[in-house]
C-alpha cells in the first residue's frame, strides 16, 4: 500500500496530475483537520481520508494544505485534486461534484455562562441574533472573513451602528477567541460546535463556556469531498463514493464527526443523523451531471 504524504503547495502543478496519483486539498481547521507535525492525524476528514486510502491502495495519496479560496480556485481550473471540507450549497454543487460525508449542527451562540440570564431567547430557547445585537450589555467577539452562512451573516452586516461586536483580524480564531470569553474580555461569540469542541478537549476550562442554537439558523450542515467538475472529478467522485457506501465506510462516517457532537445535538438532530448516513449509501449520492 502507498503511503499518504505530504506535498507543499507550491509543488502542486498547474497541469494535471498523473492519474496514479490522488491529492487531497486539505482544511487547516480542526477539528475538520488535526495537523500535527505538519501531517494530518485523527481530525474528522484526517479518518475520512485515512479509511479511503486504505480502500484505495492502487494510488499515491498526497495531501496539500490549502485555505478555502485557494482550494476552489484549484477546482475551478479543472486540477487534479479534490477539497476535503466543503460545506454543500445549491452553487457550489454547481461547480463541483461533492461526495457528503458529515451532517453537522449550524454555527451557535457560544458564551459565558453568566451572559444566559441577559441573552434574547425565543420560546424554543434559541437565541433571537438581531435582538443580542441591538441590546447594549453583552459584547460580541467574532473573528474576521469568517462566513456563518446567509442568515447570520445577514444579521451581522445589518447590526446598528454601535453594536457591542469586535472583529479581530483572521489569525484571531477558535481558541484565541475562546479564552477571551474566559478571562472576561467577551460575552459571546459565534462559531460551530464541533470547533468549540475540539477546544474544550485541549482546556477543560472551557466548560465555563455555554451553546444554543441561534433562531432560523438551526437547520444542520452538510459538508462533503469536493472534486473538480470535469470527466476526472466525476469518475473520482463515483469512486470515493463508492469506497465510503459500505456498512464499515458509513460507520467510519459517523464515528468521525459524531465524536465532536454534544449529547443535545446528537438528540436534536437525531432523525435528520439517520436519513443523512443512511442515504451515505448511495454512491453516487450528490453528484450532479457535468
Amino acid at each position: 500500500m502507498r503511503l499518504l504524504c505530504f506535498v507543499p503547495l507550491i509543488l502542486l502543478p498547474v497541469t494535471a496530475l498523473a492519474q496514479n496519483v490522488m491529492t487531497w486539498l486539505m482544511t487547516d481547521l480542526p477539528p475538520a483537520s488535526i495537523r500535527r507535525n505538519g501531517l494530518p492525524s485523527d481530525g474528522i476528514t484526517d479518518q475520512q481520508i485515512a479509511f479511503i486510502r486504505a480502500h484505495w491502495p492502487e494510488v499515491e495519496h498526497r495531501v496539500v494544505y490549502a485555505n478555502l479560496k485557494r482550494s476552489w480556485a484549484l477546482l475551478d481550473a479543472g486540477q487534479q485534486a479534490c477539497y476535503s471540507f466543503t460545506l454543500i450549497t445549491p452553487q457550489r454543487l454547481e461547480r463541483a461534484h461533492i461526495v457528503p460525508t458529515s451532517l453537522l449542527p449550524p454555527p451557535q451562540l457560544i458564551f459565558r455562562r453568566d451572559a444566559l440570564a441577559t441573552l434574547p431567547l425565543n420560546a424554543q430557547r434559541e437565541v433571537e441574533l438581531d435582538r443580542l445585537l441591538a441590546q447594549r450589555q453583552l459584547r460580541g467577539l467574532l473573528s474576521e472573513k469568517r462566513s456563518f452562512g446567509l442568515t447570520i451573516d445577514h444579521a451581522l452586516q445589518q447590526r446598528p451602528a454601535g453594536a457591542l461586536l469586535e472583529v479581530t483580524p483572521v489569525g484571531s480564531f477558535g481558541e484565541n477567541i475562546f479564552a477571551r470569553l474566559l478571562v472576561n474580555r467577551s460575552d459571546y461569540t459565534i462559531d460551530y460546535e464541533f470547533v468549540y469542541a475540539y477546544y474544550l478537549k485541549r482546556d477543560p476550562m472551557l466548560r465555563e463556556l455555554q451553546t444554543l442554537p441561534i433562531a432560523g439558523n438551526t437547520a444542520p450542515i452538510r459538508v462533503g469531498f469536493a472534486c473538480p467538475r470535469t470527466a476526472w472529478g466525476k469518475a473520482t467522485a463515483l469512486k470515493i463514493g463508492s469506497i465510503l457506501a459500505t456498512r464499515e465506510g458509513v460507520q467510519m462516517l459517523r464515528q468521525s464527526t459524531e465524536r465532536w457532537l454534544s449529547t443535545e445535538s446528537r438528540q436534536r438532530y437525531n432523525a435528520m443523523l439517520e436519513d443523512f448516513y443512511h442515504a451515505r449509501e448511495n454512491p453516487a449520492l450528490g453528484l450532479t451531471p457535468p
